[in-house]
């Protein structure tokens, strides 16, 4: 079940998304801490083309124009407001996920002296066939939508229509609800997210999820923590309630994976009066965080880190340089038994007291038993053998006595700095400048700050930051609602996307996206037999056997053979006709597309009725 070194164990992010056999996305709301755009387009992918996420199609601007113009109305991807990654390979194509990211900002908690988190790592989807049979996936994970390589946690559940309702949905519905609450009206095609949000919440009124599992049975509750009344509160729950008077809160066996800590959280499970006769209890979390804690709080504790030949070793090749990709755990897994009953809990859900008490996270519990699961059987999994086996990935660590020091977090300052400008009201509007564009950008209360730069995405252009920011000259493909933030201090430097409402786009702007991609004939075709999986045109197209000048000739059969194609599909895969549509609306240069080809394609639609 946890095997780190099993195939069976392990799951990919397109094993969790991609759509049923027989079934097309028809819905998608997802929740991430962090959001990197290359991997919402490698999701988009695996929604709208049914491949992998680490596909070749990813290097293929043809392949991801076709995933995203399939599911770019079907997505709404929620993160942490100052979270978006800034892409390594800045694409005129990212325009195209405007619409699909709400970023969400939490209000100060004075109490706490910063912003509580939005944290949870969810995905509802609902998928649907040709006859109209809805199927729904509800995902929980502690992985951002990042490539990072640490080692998460993921869960999964399907569930169908049911004549009557399951409470136990409600948490889904609940949570969507709240999700529905934080989509502004600045934000791009914010009705139409709002609209798609709640027909998800009225369909799923009527679904019932199911594990289908023999260890677990259908003993499951879904867990929303922050989301306001409808919140579940982890403090009272059998796990954490620390009252030693109180004998829910004893146990046998306690097991806490966590990579980020807070002192008081794991001096509350250390307290000596919870563990029952032969208790044991172990903590894995980073190695970075043992300084947070005192021996005497986890005095009852073993505990284990992974060891830095597993956390340093694995390494890639980017396309400057050979670098070191760390890796360290980052799911989060609590086991917990009394007597026979064990009771897991998985998420987003850091062992801190920000999780537990300020953030909005997402965790699951599944009761079970003893003979299917217990923290001895657990740690035999993830130790890959016994604890001193040379295959177990983790070693046991001890936590010294250190004097407290008062390093100054360089990395935290810099984003607050963030996470404030991400707080301030902001807006910009685009002017037309002879055949190129003026964005300003004005920002309330903002004073001029040299240390934090602002740029247009895509744009080489810089400016610092104060209450107004010009920038002109840009070329249409640079006008987006996505602005890359730098903030720097002494040697240190963060940059982050941020989301600026932005009016004033030129209508035909999505346009010049898809012509910066279907740029020729020869593209275009390519385009076509893409959509219609002709994969001997492909082939032909990428062997480079057709010059593009003569692709149209008369030596070679491209057209007869595309309209063939396009007649067998049309009896095959109708749907897949519609497709062609948004190319045919957002290019207009006869020299790319024939007025052959159109009056062809009318004629399909009007036979086959598509609109």
């Amino acid at each position: 079940m946890f095997k780190p070194n099993g195939n069976q164990d392990r799951r990919s992010y397109s094993d969790l998304l991609m759509p049923p056999v027989g079934y097309r996305l028809e819905k998608a709301v997802g929740t991430t801490y962090s959001l990197d755009l290359e991997s919402l387009t490698a999701v988009s992918i695996c929604l709208g083309l049914s491949e992998e996420t680490d596909s070749k199609l990813m290097s293929n601007p043809i392949g991801m124009l076709n995933a995203l113009q399939k599911v770019s109305d079907r997505i709404v991807i929620f993160c942490e407001a100052g979270q978006i990654k800034t892409p390594t390979k800045p694409s005129a194509l990212s325009i195209l996920l405007e619409k699909m990211v709400v970023p969400v900002a939490l209000p100060l908690d004075k109490k706490l002296g910063r912003y509580p988190a939005f944290h949870p790592k969810t995905w509802v989807l609902s998928y649907r066939n040709d006859d109209g049979h809805a199927i729904y996936r509800f995902v929980i994970m502690s992985r951002n939508l990042t490539f990072d390589r640490s080692w998460d946690i993921s869960f999964a559940m399907e569930g169908h229509k049911v004549f009557g309702t399951d409470k136990r949905t409600d948490a889904v519905i609940n949570f969507l609800a709240y999700l529905r609450k934080q989509v502004h009206g600045t934000f791009p095609c914010a009705s139409e997210k709002r609209d798609m949000i709640a027909s998800m919440e009225k369909e799923l009124g009527n679904v019932m999820f199911s594990l289908e599992s023999k260890e677990f049975g259908e003993n499951f509750e879904i867990l929303p923590l922050g989301i306001g009344e409808n919140a579940f509160d982890m403090t009272q729950d059998i796990l954490f309630c620390k009252d030693k008077g109180n004998a829910d809160s004893t146990f046998h066996e306690l097991v806490v994976m966590s990579p980020f800590l807070s002192a008081s959280v794991i001096e509350d499970f250390n307290i000596k009066e919870r563990g029952l006769t032969n208790c044991k209890r172990t903590l894995i979390t980073r190695r970075s965080e043992l300084s947070k804690l005192k021996p005497e709080q986890v005095s009852n504790f073993d505990i284990y880190t992974l060891k830095d030949d597993i956390v340093d070793g694995e390494q890639f090749l980017s396309d400057d340089s050979e670098r070191k990709s760390s890796q360290d755990i980052h799911a989060k897994i609590y086991i917990r038994r009394k007597y026979a009953d064990v009771d897991l809990y998985l998420g987003s859900m850091n062992a801190s007291y920000s999780a537990l008490n300020k953030n909005v996270e997402m965790m699951i519990w599944l009761g079970t038993k003893n003979k299917y699961l217990n923290g001895e059987l657990f740690l035999k999994d993830i130790f890959c053998g016994e604890p001193d086996g040379k295959n177990n990935p983790f070693e046991q660590v001890h936590v010294e006595d250190s004097p407290e020091t008062e390093e100054v977090d360089t990395g935290s300052i810099l984003e607050r700095k963030i996470k404030d400008l991400c707080r301030v009201k902001k807006r910009a509007f685009v002017t037309p400048q002879g055949e190129k564009y003026q964005i300003t950008i004005e920002m309330e209360g903002v004073s001029e700050d040299d240390s934090v730069m602002i740029s247009p995405f895509n744009s080489k252009q810089k400016q610092p930051l104060s209450s107004k920011i010009v920038f002109s000259d840009l070329e249409l493909l640079q006008l987006s609602e996505f602005y890359v933030i730098t903030v720097r201090q002494k040697e240190d430097e963060i940059s982050r996307i941020l989301m600026i409402p932005t009016t004033g786009f030129p209508e035909d702007r999505e346009k010049a996206v898809v012509n910066s991609v279907v740029k020729d004939r020869r593209t275009f075709v390519e385009y076509i037999a893409f959509v219609l999986g002709d994969d001997y045109l492909l082939s032909v197209l990428e062997d480079k056997q057709m010059g593009e000048s003569g692709i149209f000739g008369r030596n070679v059969n491209v057209m007869p053979a595309l309209y063939e194609k396009m007649l067998k599909t049309s009896l095959e895969a109708p749907e897949r006709l519609k497709d062609i549509a948004y190319v045919l609306r957002m290019i207009s240069d006869k020299e790319i597309i024939p007025d052959e080809f159109r009056k062809t394609y009318d004629t399909f639609c009007n036979a086959l009725k598509i609109r």
